[in-house]
């Protein structure tokens, strides 16, 4: 027993020195991962110090012979050498991975920023706009602020001093998250804002909200300030029109607003102040809302030139009792006026000296009727299929056997009543007794056209392409009726798109693969990334070293 103490005190002496030496390197790459001394790295400190000390107690001699022995002269340069390698390996990824960097490697690029993207960023800077990315994201978004970063990471890098990226923790900074427009609900939303010089945001400029981080939604954003000042619409004036300027209930402010926060100008106009000069050039669009009076001959006139030359004209008309209890105060396009014969003899169209009576679907009464956007037309977009209100509306003819002028134009329905309905035309006795009643041979039997759009034909091979909207109300864009009801603000975008070409200016469709991986990875994904690639295989490369080096030794 006595013969077999040094072994035995030599056996437990090696143990210790290789357990301290594992657990000093297992300490030394938990600090670099950490990149904090925790309790942890200070244990494996101490238990290393105590292995390594425990061997130069117990066998002396064969700590003094490791030093200084040639297995160790020829040993140490080839530790020296793994230990570097191993620790340029792991400073590497270290740094790599704090500095967040990313490559693009697929051979499409189809994780980097898109032409239109980059052109976008260009013409922001052409024009000396600058912009902040404000990512709102808090302590429970931290996942999704990782997969945004790599999107507005590009934008940065790209737009130089042109973009800049902000993150804000709504609930650590409610008051800063509150001046760029937060709102409950919004967490894990970019929004967008024009700074000055000196990185403030610009005090005539709200911020925009463009949503969850997509390449589609902030290049949209960037777009419509790139498009600022190229779109404008004219609304004309002098007949009863709906107001843009006012914010009551019957007034059309709000679609104005609309207008201007995209970067659409909104501007009142006078015909009679352009009878010599015509529509001025600028214009995208010119819109009549509600007009109640006649149009002379001489703002027809005007009318025709600008869209001969390719204007676009889009037409908000009511019946001629156009409320409950009113006298038949509106002659805006009644039968025999200036500007309803230009329409029928030039385009095939007119609207009709009729009220809508709508049994079902209806809002409120029969006079209100819901309005089921499904005809399939090019300019139903976001309205398709939803349900468009209206009130005290009118119906519209078109003609059957068109004459010469009226076979250049395409008339399309937009949409009709419902089959259980029809068009009243004895209004006077409607609005002395107030009884609703369909009288054979006399009313109009439904589904009757409310909405119609007059295109050239073969347009695309046309250098003037002119295009009118006719709809036969014009509540359906008030205050009032926008407020609340989608389908009527998903209709006016739809309207604004397909006169002017806004949307097709401002938004494109990046290159994208759904069926890609995610190349975002959460927290949890990522230690345990660093811990195998850090510890896991150096560590088995030490324990086949050790396990040789025991070996060789017996």
């Amino acid at each position: 027993m006595r013969d077999d103490l040094p072994l035995r005190r030599a056996a437990v002496a090696n143990a210790a020195g290789i357990l301290g030496g594992a657990v000093l390197v297992l300490g030394a790459l938990l600090y670099l991962v950490l990149g904090t001394a925790t309790l942890a790295v200070f244990a494996c400190i101490l238990v290393g110090a105590a292995g390594i000390t425990l061997w130069m107690w117990l066998a002396p001699d064969d700590f003094r012979a490791w030093l200084t022995g040639r297995q160790t002269r020829y040993g140490t340069a080839s530790v020296v050498v793994t230990i570097l390698f191993a620790g340029l390996v792991a400073a590497a990824y270290l740094l790599a991975d704090r500095a967040n960097l990313t490559a693009d490697l697929t051979g499409v690029q189809r994780y980097s920023l898109n032409r239109p993207t980059l052109e976008t960023i260009e013409q922001l800077e052409a024009r000396g706009f600058r912009v902040r990315l404000v990512g709102f994201f808090s302590a429970r978004k931290l996942r999704e602020q990782e997969a945004a970063d790599l999107l507005l990471r590009q934008y940065d890098a790209h737009g130089g001093s042109t973009i800049e990226v902000e993150y804000i923790d709504p609930d650590e900074r409610p008051e800063v998250a509150r001046s760029y427009g937060y709102q409950a609900g919004q967490d894990g939303s970019i929004y967008l804002v024009l700074i000055d010089a000196d990185g403030q945001p610009l005090p005539n400029a709200m911020p925009r909200y463009v949503g969850p981080a997509s390449e589609r939604e902030i290049t949209t954003a960037l777009r419509t300030l790139v498009v600022a000042g190229r779109f404008k619409i004219y609304f004309t004036t002098g007949h009863g029109e709906l107001d843009i300027r006012r914010t009551d209930d019957a007034s059309i402010s709000r679609l104005a607003v609309s207008l201007i926060n995209a970067g659409i100008a909104a501007e009142q106009l006078s015909l009679l102040s352009v009878l010599e000069t015509g529509i001025p050039e600028d214009a995208s669009a010119v819109m009549i809302v509600g007009a109640r009076g006649q149009f002379t001959e001489e703002e027809v006139r005007v009318l025709d030139a600008y869209i001969q030359r390719g204007g676009r004209l889009a037409i908000f008309t009511d019946p001629p009792q156009v409320d409950e209890g009113t006298a038949l105060t509106n002659t805006f396009l009644e039968e025999g006026s200036p500007f309803s014969d230009y329409l029928w003899n030039e385009f095939g169209v007119r609207p009709l000296d009729a009220l809508i009576v709508q049994m079902s679907p209806y809002y409120t009464n029969e006079f209100t009727p819901v309005i089921n956007a499904t005809v399939p037309h090019p300019l139903l977009s976001l309205a398709q299929d939803q349900q468009v209100i209206m009130s005290w509306v009118r119906p519209f003819e078109l003609v059957t056997e068109p004459a010469e002028r009226q076979t250049l134009y395409a008339r399309e329905p937009l949409f009709y009543t419902s089959a259980d309905s029809y068009g009243e035309t004895g209004l006077r006795e409607l609005m002395e007794t107030y009884r609703i009643e369909y009288n054979n041979g006399r009313d109009l039997p439904g589904p009757l056209p409310v909405g119609v759009t007059v295109r050239r034909l073969a347009e695309g091979q046309l250098e003037a392409q002119p295009r009118i909207v006719l709809i036969g109300d014009s509540d359906l864009v008030s205050n009032q009726f926008v407020q609340n009801l989608p389908g009527n603000v998903w209709l006016w975008t739809d309207v604004v798109d397909w006169l002017t070409g806004y949307v097709q200016a401002v938004s494109f469709t990046p290159l994208s693969d759904p069926g890609l991986l995610n190349l975002v990875l959460s927290d949890q994904q990522r230690t345990a990334i660093a811990l195998i690639t850090l510890l896991g295989m150096p560590g088995a490369v030490l324990a086949v070293g050790a396990a040789v080096w025991w070996y060789r030794r017996r």
